[in-house]
């Protein structure tokens, strides 16, 4: 989106624009594929997952693209993800879950981040969600030492997910049934994905950024909702841009027209010089 920013493609989407579509897909695409390495490892077929969820987003005049929100990059992508997440869930078998690694749930995860500083438990969390030691750093800015020193509390319960190196979850299915449940529960007393970005943005001043972090260290819900802007952020950066001809591909199969932009901007030319 070199040349176009956000709110530009995302109302060139709304319209059917394809040169805003071909924007879209270069860019988001390819987190969308790394989030599948974490969270959907031995879905079959997961690039039809995302044409699945991109024709689903298509449908009725984008109409479930427009509920998404448009105030930030970041909380479009949140809603992106949970999105897909929620479509692709389906695609895993509980089954093909490891057995030598305990359930996820809501109060044993709880039980691990006990009483621990925020940044262990962001540590912790995506460590358990399915990402290595190595792409943590990355995430977070830690040196060795200090990631370690997080995914020490792992030990006791969860030490299988320790030697996991490969960025895979190791109990995709559960996990996101799990996900699932935290996105459920979320009350009006959680503060907005917007302060959360503030927060870690730098953008607020003590007297906001130290009750949004107390809460995020108290509420699971909120802690998913704070972890995943952070890896929202860390792959809208690193993740490779995809091959051109990925791009054409997914934007043939799409209700979107070269022309339309072409059409906004006569016609806003019209209104201005009444031609």
């Amino acid at each position: 989106m070199a040349l176009l920013t956000f709110h530009k493609v995302l109302s060139g989407c709304e319209t059917g624009d394809a040169i805003a579509w071909r924007a879209f897909l270069t860019d988001y695409t390819p987190l969308i594929h790394q989030l599948a390495r974490i969270y959907l490892p031995g879905a079959a077929h997961p690039e039809q997952l995302w044409k699945e969820t991109l024709l689903d987003l298509s449908r009725d005049h984008f109409n479930a693209l427009r509920g998404f929100e448009h105030q930030s990059e970041r909380e479009f992508l949140l809603d992106l993800r949970m999105f897909y997440l929620r479509k692709s869930q389906s695609a895993l078998d509980p089954d093909l879950d490891r057995k030598d690694f305990p359930e996820p749930t809501p109060p044993g995860i709880e039980e691990v981040l006990k009483g621990a500083p925020l940044v262990h438990q962001e540590v912790l969390f995506l460590k358990l969600a399915g990402y290595s030691d190595a792409t943590l750093e990355k995430i977070f800015r830690l040196t060795p030492s200090v990631a370690q020193t997080s995914l020490e509390r792992l030990k006791a319960t969860y030490s299988n997910a320790l030697g996991n190196q490969t960025d895979e979850g190791l109990r995709p299915a559960a996990w996101l049934k799990m996900l699932g449940e935290l996105w459920a529960a979320k009350t009006e007393k959680c503060p907005s994905a917007r302060l959360f970005i503030r927060v870690q943005e730098g953008q607020v001043g003590w007297q906001e950024k130290d009750p949004a972090e107390k809460h995020v260290s108290e509420c699971l819900t909120c802690l998913e909702c704070w972890t995943a802007l952070r890896e929202l952020a860390y792959w809208r950066w690193a993740a490779a841009a995809s091959p051109a001809a990925q791009v054409e591909g997914l934007l043939a199969m799409l209700p979107v027209s070269e022309a339309a932009a072409g059409k906004k901007q006569k016609s806003m030319m019209n209104r201005l010089f009444g031609s």
